[in-house]
């Protein structure tokens, strides 16, 4: 309904624009339209944005209200509400009010744990999902013990519930993951044995579980073996940490060749690890690899835009990183700019993170 207002106010203002441009000056009755459509095309998606986070927020105010008289029925649908508000207001860059928001949607979760005893094992998995989302925000915000002691309760949690009901290999494999998350968070706290041991459980339990079913966890392993590599790289274990990489660079080639493009993304990013990695030994190399991949992304985004410019964005921050790295810092900032202006336009729930990445090696994003 909103947009469809908005193209018809748009429409209007072009043709009101045209005709008075007509009868004043003639001359410019082509030129004044198209700048306003120019003008009114950079004014409405913020103003698109601004009024979704209101929506959003509205919704969320009327399902309090319901959660009042009818909580068992209406908290879940308010958790979901907040969830969806949260990231929402992360796209804007509004990272604290999206924090405040995840907030109350995880007091909704422990409120449910208690009040709805013989549905635990649902309201389990939710409340350490919001726990896992509420801890990349604290990272956002520049506060990883925060997000430590919240990644400590969302791994106490997903055991609990692996323990008490014996969950399968995806309840396995959430635990892993969420294991390989403290690992790097325990990582950019520089407790690096920590992390090498925490990570090294994390990938000797997901190896268990892909021998089971190779081709369905295959991205979970490929995305921990990358966390590992990192891990392995910040202490100082380069040769392992390339190892890793590569297996991980190996893990997302076998699923391209399996789904295609629907794992371009996770290439992306593996590749881009590596190439970090490799930079220290072979500079040339390193960029030429990250470089191949800007090139395979941009040809995909060519095709399709919504499903693979989350691809080319990662692969042009690794890029620029690299560039960076090996000591070609304009052109680093070159392909820093590039990314984040791809974010600012197509995908911006990613804009905080995509900065933050950038910030650092010759303040790439400033």
């Amino acid at each position: 309904m909103m947009r469809s207002c908005a193209v018809m106010v748009l429409l209007g203002l072009v043709a009101g624009t045209a005709v008075i441009s007509f009868i004043v000056w003639p001359g410019w009755a082509t030129v004044l339209p198209l700048a306003v459509i120019i003008g009114l095309g950079r004014l409405l998606p913020p103003i698109w944005k601004w009024w979704r986070i209101r929506k959003l927020a509205t919704t969320a105010d009327s399902l309090r209200t319901r959660s009042q008289a009818d909580p068992e029925r209406h908290l879940p649908q308010l958790a979901a509400a907040l969830d969806q508000h949260a990231r929402a207001l992360l796209g804007t860059g509004r990272v604290e009010q999206a924090l405040k928001v995840s907030a109350e949607r995880i007091g909704h979760h422990r409120s449910l744990l208690d009040r709805a005893p013989d549905r635990r094992r649902e309201h389990l998995d939710d409340f350490a999902d919001a726990l896992d989302a509420h801890q990349v925000m604290l990272q956002l915000a520049g506060r990883p013990q925060e997000a430590l002691e919240v990644n400590a309760e969302a791994l106490r949690i997903r055991k609990e519930g692996l323990g008490q009901w014996r969950g399968g290999p995806d309840h396995e494999r959430d635990v892993a993951m969420t294991l390989a998350t403290r690992a790097g968070l325990l990582t950019v706290a520089e407790r690096h044995d920590e992390a090498l041991a925490t990570s090294q459980e994390a990938l000797a339990a997901l190896r268990t579980i892909s021998a089971r079913d190779d081709h369905r966890h295959l991205p979970a392993l490929a995305g921990v073996l990358d966390i590992r590599a990192t891990c392995e790289l910040a202490a100082g274990r380069e040769q392992d940490a390339l190892m890793d990489a590569q297996e991980a660079v190996e893990c997302c080639e076998r699923l391209i060749n399996l789904y295609r493009g629907e794992y371009l993304h996770l290439l992306a990013r593996v590749t881009g690890t590596r190439a970090k990695i490799l930079c220290r030994t072979d500079p040339d190399e390193a960029i030429s690899s990250s470089g191949r991949m800007v090139q395979v992304t941009q040809s995909a985004a060519r095709q399709d835009a919504l499903a693979y410019t989350p691809a080319l964005l990662s692969a042009l921050t690794a890029h620029a990183l690299v560039l960076s790295a090996a000591g070609r810092t304009r052109d680093g900032r070159r392909f820093a700019r590039k990314a984040i202006s791809l974010s600012r336009r197509t995908v911006p729930e990613l804009l905080v993170q995509t900065r933050q990445q950038l910030t650092g090696p010759g303040e790439l994003a400033a």
